[in-house]
Order: structure tokens, then C-alpha cells, then sequence
């Protein structure tokens, strides 16, 4: 198992909040597949996936339109592709597959670049006042 990632926080209570969901969401499928639940995690993960995604994009797409964020288009993109990864992997396991490591790795990937960057950068402009 790799090094537990640190959560960035963004300084906006709400978003944080949503996403230290996200990262507890990791947590336990990384404890599962550790102790060899791993199929198992993958279908649990892969429904709480779809259901934060689902409410947490739509929360922050709106708060980035109430801004005029001037990367929207870019971020819901980001957003647009996460989505077809986890249906992608939820197809996959209702084959019958075992992707929790896969999950694994998407989940991490995104909790350090999406959230750590791009996050990040409209975090900036919104607690700047702007």
C-alpha cells in the first residue's frame, strides 16, 4: 500500500467538507482491499463514488457559475471525464470484475491533482474576494 495522501484543504467549509468524504472513501477501500475484501470494496466504493460525484459536481459547478469562474468550461471537463472513469469501472465490476486497485489509484490521483491543483487554483480566486 502506498503513503496515505494529505488532503488539501481549499478554505471554503463546504467543498472541504465534501471532499474529506471523498478521501474517507479511500481510506476504506484501501483498508478493505488491504485485508483482501477486494471486490467487495470496489462495489461499495464504486456506489459511493457515484453518488458523491454526482452531488458534489453539481455543488461546486454552481458555486464556480455564481463567481464566474472563467475556467468553468475547463474544470466541468475534468468533471465530464472522473464521471466516464467511474461508470467505466462500475460497468467493469458489474461484469464480474475486481478493479479495487484500479480505484484505488484513480481516487488517489484525483484527491492529489484535481483537488490539489485544480481545486486549488479557483479556491484561490473565491477566497480572494474576486
Amino acid at each position: 500500500m502506498t503513503a496515505k495522501p494529505v488532503l488539501p484543504t481549499l478554505g471554503i467549509e463546504e467543498i472541504d467538507r465534501q471532499h474529506r468524504q471523498l478521501f474517507d472513501c479511500l481510506e476504506r477501500l484501501e483498508a478493505w482491499v488491504g485485508k483482501g475484501y477486494g471486490f467487495a470494496a470496489a462495489c461499495a466504493t464504486v456506489l459511493s463514488l457515484q453518488n458523491y460525484i454526482s452531488n458534489h459536481f453539481q455543488y461546486e459547478e454552481s458555486l464556480l457559475r455564481s463567481h464566474s469562474y472563467p475556467k468553468l468550461e475547463e474544470h466541468i471537463e475534468a468533471h465530464r471525464k472522473i464521471r466516464a472513469q467511474v461508470a467505466h469501472y462500475a460497468q467493469q465490476i458489474t461484469d464480474g470484475g475486481d478493479v479495487s486497485s484500479e480505484l484505488c489509484r484513480l481516487v488517489r490521483d484525483w484527491l492529489l491533482t484535481h483537488i490539489g491543483i485544480d481545486d486549488f487554483e479557483y479556491a484561490k480566486l473565491l477566497n480572494s474576494g474576486s
